[in-house]
């Protein structure tokens, strides 16, 4: 029965692991094709990107997580701030591409080839967590959240990106299964009780960001929370 409940659960897996072995494999940068990938300067970066450097920067280096971490920019910069980084990623073509452009970069990341819904997690207590564009392709989204929190300290820093169904998902990404959250759904209401440090919605987005698809729009959640705001100076 336990067999059964995990291919039921993750049995997506796969076809997702296909589809981004290919694209990562077929372009030389599929994410953060701009000069800017490895800057650490928030005012190199939209609201997102210039929020999560302030707060990681102010809260101090730590361990960080960068779950579904694609070809490593995120978890790059994490580490010029002076973080421990544990990068998860699917797909062994880009686990392959983080540690060349960490190399590059004179930075050092431990990259785990594992789907992140059953990556061991206990390997160390988080002080940020990073999931961007990477929970869209879990379907149980509370457990997923539950099993960060449990992996996170008392005070940590969550990131979240994910796709909502503000508008369908494009039909370039979904040729594998894809679970979009509504606003207002699990994800939010799961940090519901967290410091919001920032809370957008993203609605009909033009997407620029990866080559290789006919033009198509994004709708997407985006927020940054703490249990103590460590942003605010007032630790």
């Amino acid at each position: 029965m336990a067999e059964n409940v995990v291919t039921v659960a993750f049995g997506h897996m796969p076809k997702v692991r296909t589809f981004f072995d290919w694209q990562y494999a077929s372009h030389e940068r599929y994410w953060w094709r701009g000069e800017n990938r490895y800057s650490i300067d928030p005012t190199a970066h939209t609201e997102f990107y210039a929020t999560l450097l302030t707060v990681a920067a102010r809260c101090g280096s730590g361990v960080a997580l960068d779950l579904g971490a694609g070809e490593g920019a995120d978890a790059i910069r994490l580490a010029k701030l002076g973080y421990k980084v544990d990068a998860v990623e699917v797909s062994a073509v880009a686990c392959e591409k983080i540690e060349r452009f960490a190399r590059s970069q004179g930075v050092r990341i431990n990259v785990h080839n594992e789907p992140m819904e059953t990556v061991d997690l206990s390997r160390s207590s988080y002080d940020l967590v990073l999931m961007n564009g990477c929970l869209h392709y879990v379907r149980d989204k509370s457990r997923m959240l539950r099993r960060v929190r449990a992996a996170s300290v008392a005070d940590a820093v969550h990131a979240v990106a994910v796709f909502s169904t503000s508008t369908p998902v494009p039909a370039e990404h979904a040729v594998v299964p894809v679970f979009p959250d509504v606003e207002g759904g699990v994800v939010e209401r799961f940090y519901q009780d967290w410091d919001m440090l920032l809370h957008a919605y993203q609605r009909g987005r033009r997407e620029h960001s990866h080559p290789g698809f006919g033009p198509h729009v994004h709708s997407h959640i985006k927020l940054i929370a703490t249990r103590k705001t460590c942003a605010a100076g007032d630790q």
